[in-house]
């Protein structure tokens, strides 16, 4: 299986958390929704191609799971007033101007966060290629983020390899897992946590859940599993 591998980096960066109401928490790790989402700016496609176009392809994250801070957003409600139909050249402008009302929210955001993903899309290989040429030559058709368009990332081109599916049985395996494709052994030097992220997203904006391991220091760690795969001297499970 053909994978495009590249580099995923910025200042800061948030992934909205599903469950959040008030507190805007973050994923530490971008859920599989969030990396379709790079790859449809990067090619200039729809929202709804996350749903259609890109629902079959593979992706796998892997890395560090970046420190976490709080910071304090404005969110403005009120919109400015309409201007008046004319406009005379000598008119001057409020001189007490109605204050602007606007909310402050707190959000997460993570700290200089970095991933290292691996692609893969072996339905659609011309698609697959131009993919590959943009992040290789950097040609952006939407400027890529990391989360909010706020906050602007880098991506860094690093190979195009060929995946090897490994035999089942236990291997070291690096970054999110599927909790149901994998059974993690025990050891006392990792550090693994469950958590729920967002996999799939349809049309009308409804997503679907699924349950992850990850190590918080984006260790290897043990698993049996029938799902494993190398792509280098990466050796983990696609999305």
């Amino acid at each position: 299986m053909d994978t495009l591998s590249f580099d995923w980096s910025a200042k800061y960066g948030h992934f909205l958390r599903a469950e959040a109401t008030v507190n805007a928490l973050s994923y530490p790790m971008p859920p599989r929704t969030a990396v379709l989402g790079l790859l449809g700016a990067i090619l200039g496609l729809e929202k709804d191609a996350l749903a259609v176009d890109l629902a079959e392809t593979r992706v796998a994250v892997s890395g560090p799971m970046p420190r976490r801070f709080w910071h304090r957003v404005k969110i403005r409600k009120d919109p400015p007033a309409a201007l008046s139909r004319e406009v005379k050249r000598t008119q001057r402008g409020a001189e007490r101007p109605t204050p602007e009302k606007a909310t402050l929210l707190n959000q997460e955001w993570l700290l200089a966060p970095r991933y290292r993903v691996h692609v893969a899309w072996p339905d659609q290989p011309d698609r697959f290629d131009e993919l590959a040429g943009r992040i290789r030559d950097r040609r952006w058709h939407f400027t890529p983020c990391m989360g909010l368009s706020e906050l602007l990332c880098d991506v860094e081109f690093i190979s195009r390899q060929h995946a090897v599916a490994l035999p089942v049985g236990r291997h070291l395996v690096q970054g999110i897992c599927s909790a149901s494709e994998v059974r993690v052994l025990a050891e006392e030097e990792v550090a693994v946590h469950l958590m729920r992220m967002p996999r799939h997203v349809s049309a009308e904006r409804v997503f679907q859940h699924a349950s992850y391991y990850l190590e918080h220091r984006g260790q290897p760690f043990p698993v049996d599993t029938q799902a494993a795969w190398r792509v280098g001297n990466w050796t983990g499970l696609f999305l």
